[in-house]
């Protein structure tokens, strides 16, 4: 369980991917989990307003459908992030949950792939941005 940024590796080998999150001067703080051999970074955002979510205050929080997969060390940024301590608070009391609620937020993307001419499919295939790493 830890915060990190991505880094600049991560941003030009992925630049071409128009789901992943990138903004100019300000790098997003995401939250780790490994999860079947994987580490995934869960970025952290305002204004979150579909279901795949766990939020912590007001409609702030990890977004689900935005996690990308950092196995590569060269992924991750030497800088530290550091968020508001109630925020923080919050998302290591509710590991438990987040770890449970991203575990099935994966296995319904799995289900996706399997099944992408189903309409429910659209909406973790669509946005998401799991389709460009190889999670089999």
């Amino acid at each position: 369980m830890k915060l990190i940024f991505l880094s600049q590796d991560f941003y030009t080998d992925y630049s071409q991917h128009s789901e992943i999150m990138a903004k100019n001067n300000r790098p997003y703080a995401c939250f780790t989990i490994m999860i079947d051999s994987h580490l995934f970074a869960i970025p952290l955002r305002h204004h979150i307003n579909h279901p795949f979510a766990y939020i912590t205050v007001g409609n702030c929080g990890l977004d689900y459908s935005k996690a990308v997969v950092v196995d590569d060390p060269r992924y991750i940024s030497s800088a530290t992030p550091t968020i508001d301590s109630k925020e923080w608070n919050l998302i290591k009391a509710g590991y438990d949950v987040i770890f449970r609620e991203f575990k099935k937020y994966l296995h319904q993307y799995k289900r996706a792939l399997k099944h992408p001419d189903n309409p429910r499919s659209d909406i973790y295939l669509k946005y998401g941005t799991l389709k460009y790493f190889d999670i089999s």
